[in-house]
């Protein structure tokens, strides 16, 4: 059995790390302390555990119509969201537009190999805890993300029978196994959370933003217990993050770098949406843009805008390096200020909510007081869910996790163009997402069924357009 997840490690982890090309290939078995920590960070910060087509679902962005839908055909059944996502209109399968599956569980059976295996490596004691509460830290993020992604949303009533993942927490090969769930994930997270921090406390080590924390421990905290609508313990948690960094005013050239007090981790490298989406057809949706104000900083700090065939076209620049030279998913302050108001919101604090929002938005417009901040509970929630969709734009999975947790969720309308060769619109289909749908969870990934026949998949539901043919555009 080792010697099958040893294979299997390392072809995953293959170029990952130096010492890796310094062995055998046929023998790429780590047995120093500085080994395993290589295997674990590098690994994951290639292959962060992110889903790459998710704002092609939200509201954040939108198509250009002027670029021939056969640029487009491969996004589509993401965009409108089909049925199965890994299939276009002719029946291709698409497995990029739904493998994060497998690269998260990838990166959890690195993790549990880790943990399963460190003991043994040559190395200080200290070194071990601190690798080990590491290894805790990215199950226990990656697990987050998958349940939020293919797990059903959270609800307190229905959890402990709601479909999550499967929990594989060693490094067993098992052919076949069912789905764990939405509570049992949860528990699972904060258990792996909590082991985290005790180990990284007790190691007494401090290293580089490339690592976790402590201060990265409760902000993750802070966003767990905000999903799961644990209010007090959402504040607590987001205090203690928030302590261990500051907030910074945006700016136009690099703002996301190691010397960034507002950063208290970094996680990838690639992911996200830039301007070469633009040729391919997609652009940040309008009514994204009309949301800031023209004194908000975080406009031209976080797009670029282009003219485009009619009008002005914006992408973002969160994954320029011109914006960060560290990553594209980070632990940003901004984030726990804006969890914890929401949290003091629904916890009936008003005013403390109230202050949150000041601090935070007395770093992003030019003039402090430059705007209004709501006193009415109602109000001043939704408020404070419109500046997170604002500041977390084209981060992570963010707006899709608010959207699936939301209330009062939109209903989402996406627009596909049917352009010719040479950019002319023949028509157009109009595709509906509707509030708390099956189709806010992803469907279990088709080689995983293929392979798993125990595991049962989500229930989506057929989308079918609305069609104008007629229409003229420009």
């Amino acid at each position: 059995m080792r010697t099958i997840l040893l294979f299997f490690i390392s072809c995953l982890c293959f170029g990952c790390s130096d010492f890796l090309d310094e062995v055998d290939k046929d023998k790429l078995i780590p047995t120093t302390t500085d080994h395993y920590a290589a295997v674990l960070l590098n690994c994951h910060r290639y292959d962060y555990p992110l889903f790459n087509g998710v704002e092609y679902m939200t509201d954040n962005l939108t198509e250009y119509a002027y670029v021939p839908e056969d640029d487009k055909k491969d996004i589509k059944p993401l965009y409108t969201w089909q049925l199965e996502v890994e299939l276009n209109e002719n029946g291709n399968e698409i497995t990029t537009n739904n493998d994060a599956w497998q690269k998260m569980y990838k990166n959890i059976a690195i993790a549990n190999y880790v943990l399963e295996l460190i003991e043994e490596a040559e190395g200080t004691d200290v070194e071990k805890m601190f690798i080990k509460g590491e290894a805790y830290f990215v199950r226990a993020l990656h697990y987050f993300n998958l349940l939020n992604l293919y797990g059903v949303p959270y609800n307190e009533a229905t959890m402990r029978g709601d479909l999550g993942v499967p929990l594989r927490l060693n490094i067993g090969v098992e052919q076949t196994y069912g789905r764990n769930t939405v509570y049992e994930c949860y528990e699972q997270i904060e258990k792996d959370l909590t082991e985290a921090s005790r180990l990284l406390k007790e190691s007494g080590i401090t290293k580089s933003k490339f690592h976790p924390s402590l201060g990265a421990c409760e902000f993750l905290f802070s966003r767990i217990y905000l999903y799961q609508e644990k209010w007090e313990k959402a504040i607590t948690a987001s205090t203690n993050a928030i302590a261990q960094g500051a907030l910074s005013r945006p700016i136009e050239g690099l703002y996301i770098h190691t010397e960034n007090p507002e950063i208290l981790y970094t996680g990838c490298i690639y992911g996200g949406l830039n301007a070469s989406n633009f040729d391919k057809g997609w652009q940040v949706n309008p009514e994204l843009i009309e949301l800031y104000d023209a004194g908000d900083a975080r406009l031209k700090s976080f797009f670029t805008s282009v003219d485009g065939k009619v009008g002005t076209v914006y992408y973002s620049r969160k994954n320029e390096s011109t914006f960060s030279n560290i990553g594209f998913c980070n632990f940003r302050v901004a984030e726990a200020y804006l969890n914890r108001a929401e949290a003091y919101v629904q916890s009936g604090e008003i005013e403390k909510a109230r202050e949150d929002m000041k601090v935070l938005l007395n770093t992003r417009y030019q003039k402090a007081n430059s705007y209004i901040i709501p006193t009415e509970e109602t109000e001043l929630l939704n408020f404070i869910l419109v500046e997170r969709r604002k500041e977390l734009c084209f981060e992570e999975h963010h707006r899709w996790f608010d959207l699936r947790r939301m209330v009062d969720c939109p209903t989402i309308k996406h627009v596909f163009s049917l352009t010719d060769a040479t950019g002319n619109v023949l028509g157009r289909q109009t595709y509906t997402l509707l509030p708390h749908e099956p189709n806010y969870t992803l469907p279990i990934p088709m080689r995983e069924r293929e392979n798993n026949p125990l595991i049962r998949n989500n229930e989506r539901y057929e989308k079918l357009p609305e069609t104008d043919s007629d229409i003229i555009i420009p």
